[in-house]
């Protein structure tokens, strides 16, 4: 009977709202002008959110400010379950445990094959919870929000979900998770040094992200980290001398790693093309709107690619 609802619910979830992003996306970057109000409310938020006014929009928005709840979530209550579960999988040969395993079937299909060798998905869940884990300290300990930005309740209903669906991803295709493991490895050198070299891009990429988190942060703050002003200013320093919003090429760079490493498991770029519209569109309003906003803006200084683009 199960087979007649064998629907993999964390891809749909994925191409719903990728899709969703991408015509949006397009329809304000192209036609805004020419939309109602709801819809450029709906999109925009933060910095970039829309001035017009929309009553219906308006009544199902929530502080920017509750984006810490994602990382509550995924740090206290998601995060420790999934480590914990790959961990005594991986390192000391548990077997899954029910409840996982009945998860995995009702939220990613029956019958899913092992793409991925187990030492990868282990790297995976360890560097997706630095980030998780980075993210909650950030959101909680240096960022400084705005007291009246606000976003749609349909963002944070998204950002609750993200987290929880990319971790049954990446065990939906990993060994032992996985109903028919079909995935064989042999650890040689090549391997180590690839492993080694995601894991260094993806530090470089983490730790950067962090430091423009603080360089945004500071220019709210004064000399004794007090919150003095809720504006916005220009960023300068670090990775903001090159492009307009390093936080999110970090974001990109980070799960450009991911996905090279959980290459094999193809459920994985749904999420790696969920963070690539995702990341780029808000590069883009951004960048103009720095652009919109600042005379001074350095020429320098560019949307996606440092020097070119």
């Amino acid at each position: 009977m199960h087979l007649l609802f064998n629907i993999n619910l964390c891809k749909l979830f994925f191409v719903i709202i990728t899709s969703s992003l991408v015509i949006l996306g397009v329809l304000i970057n192209f036609f805004e002008p020419h939309l109602p109000a709801f819809i450029k409310k709906t999109f925009r938020y933060g910095k970039f959110a829309s001035d017009e006014k929309s009553l219906l929009v308006q009544s199902v928005e929530v502080p920017k400010s509750y984006f810490r709840h994602f990382y509550v979530a995924a740090a206290f209550i998601f995060c420790p379950i999934f480590l914990k579960e790959v961990v005594a999988v991986y390192v000391f040969n548990k077997g899954v445990d029910d409840w996982i395993e009945t998860l995995l079937n009702f939220s990613c299909g029956y019958g899913r094959l092992s793409t991925v060798p187990a030492h990868r998905v282990l790297i995976a869940s360890i560097l997706l919870s630095l980030q998780i884990f980075r993210r909650f300290y950030d959101t909680h300990f240096v960022s400084v929000f705005s007291e009246n930005a606000m976003i749609n309740l349909s963002h944070y209903l998204i950002g609750m979900a993200f987290y929880p669906a990319v971790m049954l991803i990446i065990l939906s295709e990993a060994p032992k998770f996985a109903q028919n493991e079909t995935n064989t490895t042999t650890f040689n050198l090549s391997e180590i040094m690839f492993n080694f070299f995601i894991i260094v891009v993806f530090l470089w990429a983490w730790y950067h992200q962090h430091v423009a988190t603080v360089i945004l942060a500071n220019l709210r703050k004064n000399k004794k980290g007090d919150v003095v002003d809720q504006g916005y200013r220009l960023p300068e320093g670090d990775w903001f001398n090159y492009l307009s919003s390093p936080h999110s090429t970090a974001e990109i760079i980070m799960y450009t790693a991911l996905t090279l490493l959980l290459a094999k498991n193809t459920s994985w770029l749904y999420v790696y093309a969920w963070i690539l519209s995702n990341q780029i569109e808000t590069i883009l309003l951004s960048h103009w709107w720095y652009l919109d906003r600042f005379k001074n803006f350095p020429p320098q200084r560019k949307a996606l690619i440092p020097f070119i683009y």
